[in-house]
């Protein structure tokens, strides 16, 4: 027994017998994986080529590892083992090189199997190159369902150059790409490794990377094995990979290690866009394979941070990279970021400050609900909108949502100004949670949304209210116009001239449903609330409410309340007058809230319609509504940059499920089909080309045809004349009077021949 310092350390077996020259030396960290040792152990004991040493370090195992290890020195003198106090891989791993006298070293898990000729193709190799490392392939053997298969990352045969030893020099950077971090599929030349003082990092997990990546950086001499000599075991309880999330940062504190090293060697440069490929993989895998959200946006906090971005791993071109996506996938992290705050922000609202309570002038008709943020500027003219309505029993609950201009200023001077005027004040929300607040405080027989920057015409709400009591309705429809803040925005939102303005006749009086068929089939389906007028008590039996945390709000809470309405009707007067202003929500660049808050409707307009039936008769309008809203969705996805696609990444539970089925795998299918689609058209235009050609030469095979029959017939003809010559009298004479000589000319020639 001998101790080493720090370490308590025992020498099991001391009758290993030396005989001749060790290839290779087999080094395996033990630790409680008593299920799969004896597979492992008899896997190298069958080597092809028996000239290894099997050094087995028990890392402190608290299962029956130990007794099997014991077990297996009785019956091979080549097996050895060397205990510690549990420590992990990496400080197992550097005992078990202490002990090593292989030419070769090989780093194998306990709960992994081999090939026959694992040992045999290192020896060969390595004595056919004196490679400093040796690269291999390997095969993933499921634990679950006892399968094996082929993966190519372990060793990228295909990248592999022609030239049999090759390295960083002449890999032009892509030496990294050739294979992954693990050390099990790859084998070290021992000098070499001793020469570059290379150990393990004494790390819980990803201890192998910095040894196996500066190992294969500074080589000189680097050769591969074709073929797949490692099984390696998944699916199973035991890996260092099961237990990332009680230490998610290891990798990272890995790579950054190999990163520093790679710069103070000097050697960077040469390897950086396979290292950048790498590192990009290994941290979206890494993500991706974390099971805790908490301990996930750990890491997606510390992947944002400017300690990993001054690796600069992210700032080459596109193309550059072997899987930009996963480059865009690192690039999205800090818009995923935003989007986690921005959900918890909304689901943790502030309450609400009432800076003033107004007092309507006897009971209020209409109650005008204002949401506010940061509309200084038009603010004045809604209100003189409000204010100056010609019905006077008006109840106007105006909220500040947070706004950091002079917005609540204004609305405190327009209350001392009108006592009908409430004013609130609340940390800022979202225009959701400000109107079912302002509704939920409204008294008045009929509601009105108005947004704060548009305005309305000063009869409205006395003849909207009017018109809902003559036909007792629980939602009136009506039309409006757009205007615009400046020249420019009308030439870039034209799509806005017109829309608010119906041109078909709708029903003064009807259920909702048939006012949606026909709104719909018109292509006339309005969701503003600003052209929509509710009778209070209606909203509050249904228990009807904007969706809180989204953009596109009124999209489901106009589907939803138009359905249920058995009394709602249509005036066709123009009544509100909507603003299209440079950074409002509806002319705002496309941002993820706006497509999260499609998907959102779509769910809740699914949601509505699993809960109320609906008429047979309307499977076709209902669908062609919602698919109209994913479809939006999805076509507003594929448009944004790559990286901000990903900022689906800060969501989590149910809605990250719902946006990558509904949203992103919907995107996929429609730019495949939109792909088949282009390339169909492309084969028909190429068709068209062809048929054109193919007519062309129809038409020149025509002419040609008719040419050589016409020519064939003047040749008839000049057939014809020959033989009536030859038959003529002048022809014979000719032919009498110059046979002397042709017969001279005969005479002529053979006596030349001769």
């Amino acid at each position: 027994m001998y101790r080493l310092p720090g370490q308590n350390v025992e020498k099991i077996d001391k009758r290993m017998k030396k005989v001749g020259k060790t290839d290779v030396s087999v080094i395996m960290p033990v630790y409680n994986t008593e299920p799969y040792l004896r597979e492992a152990l008899d896997s190298l004991l069958k080597q092809t080529n028996p000239n290894i040493e099997i050094i087995c370090v028990d890392d402190g195992s608290t299962d029956a590892s130990a007794s099997i290890l014991k077990e297996y020195t009785e019956k091979d003198p080549r097996v050895q083992i060397l205990r510690q106090n549990h420590q992990g891989a990496g400080a197992a791993r550097n005992l078990g090189m202490e002990s090593a006298q292989g030419e070769y070293l090989l780093f194998l898990d306990a709960d992994d199997f081999f090939t026959d000729t694992l040992v045999e193709e290192i020896a060969k190799k390595g004595n056919k190159t004196n490679a400093d490392v040796i690269l291999f392939g390997a095969r993933r053997y499921d634990d679950l369902t006892g399968r094996s298969e082929h993966v190519p990352r372990y060793l990228w045969r295909k990248l592999l150059p022609v030239q049999e030893v090759f390295s960083r020099k002449t890999m032009e950077g892509e030496l990294f790409t050739l294979t992954t971090p693990a050390p099990w599929n790859k084998s070290f030349r021992r000098e070499y490794i001793q020469e570059q003082k290379l150990k393990f990092q004494n790390l819980p997990n990803s201890n192998d990377v910095y040894f196996t990546l500066m190992a294969l950086g500074a080589a000189d001499r680097v050769a591969a094995v074709r073929e797949d000599l490692v099984y390696y075991r998944v699916n199973y309880g035991g890996s260092l990979q099961n237990r990332k999330d009680q230490n998610p940062l290891c990798f990272l504190e890995a790579y950054e290690s190999v990163y520093k090293e790679l710069t103070r060697r000097g050697i960077y440069e040469e390897l950086e866009i396979g290292f950048c490929n790498m590192v990009a993989s290994g941290c979206v895998y890494n993500l991706r394979t974390l099971h805790s959200e908490q301990v996930r946006q750990k890491v997606i906090d510390k992947l944002c941070s400017d300690r990993f971005l001054d690796m600069h791993l992210l700032e080459h071109a596109d193309e550059e990279y072997d899987m930009p996506e996963n480059i865009n996938y690192l690039r999205g992290l800090p818009y995923a970021r935003e989007v986690k705050k921005e959900r918890e922000r909304r689901q943790n609202y502030g309450a609400i400050r009432c800076i003033k309570e107004g007092k309507s002038i006897g009971h209020p008709v209409v109650t005008v609900v204002i949401a506010a943020y940061n509309v200084e500027k038009y603010l004045e003219e809604c209100l003189d909108s409000i204010t100056g309505q010609t019905l006077k029993e008006l109840e106007i609950i105006c909220i500040d949502d947070g706004s950091t201009d002079y917005t609540l200023g204004i609305l405190k001077h327009y209350a001392e100004e009108d006592e009908r005027i409430s004013v609130y004040t609340q940390e800022n929300c979202g225009l959701s949670v400000t109107r079912n607040r302002g509704m939920k405080a409204a008294s008045g027989d009929y509601i009105y949304f108005m947004d704060s920057d548009d305005w309305l015409e000063r009869e409205a709400l006395e003849q909207l209210a009017g018109r809902c009591q003559e036909h007792d309705l629980e939602v009136l429809y009506y039309d409006g116009c757009a205007f615009f803040e400046e020249k420019d925005m009308e030439d870039v939102h034209n799509e806005f001239d017109g829309y608010y303005q119906r041109k078909g006749n709708y029903p003064a009086c009807c259920d909702g449903k048939e006012m949606f068929q026909r709104m719909q089939k018109t292509k006339e389906y309005r969701t503003n609330v600003g052209m929509q007028f509710f009778k209070r008590r209606y909203l509050e039996e249904h228990h009807f409410a904007f969706q809180p945390g989204i953009l596109h709000e009124d999209i489901d809470f106009t589907f939803m309340t138009m359905l249920m309405a058995e009394r709602c009707g249509y005036w066709k007067k123009e009544f509100f007058h909507r603003r299209v202003r440079l950074g409002s929500i509806m002319t705002a660049k496309t941002s993820f809230e706006h497509i999260y808050g499609l998907m959102k409707s779509y769910v809740a307009m699914e949601h509505f319609l699993g809960i109320h039936s609906m008429p047979e008769e309307m499977a076709d309008v209902l669908y062609d509504t919602m698919h109209t809203v994913l479809w939006r969705a999805a076509k507003q996805y594929s448009e944004m940059p790559e990286a901000q696609k990903y900022a689906y990444e800060g969501l989590w539970g149910l809605d990250k499920i719902q946006f990558q089925t509904l949203v992103r795998e919907h995107t996929r299918i429609t730019e495949k089909l939109f792909r088949t689609y282009k390339e169909k058209s492309e084969i028909n235009r190429k068709l068209q080309i062809t048929y054109g050609e193919k007519f062309d030469r129809g038409v020149e095979i025509k002419k040609l045809k008719k040419e050589l029959a016409e020519t064939r017939k003047e040749l008839t003809k000049t057939q014809k004349k020959l033989s009536g010559i030859q038959y003529s009298a002048t022809y014979r004479v000719a032919r009498v009077i110059g046979f002397p000589i042709r017969m001279i000319r005969k005479l002529f020639k053979k006596a030349k021949e001769q």
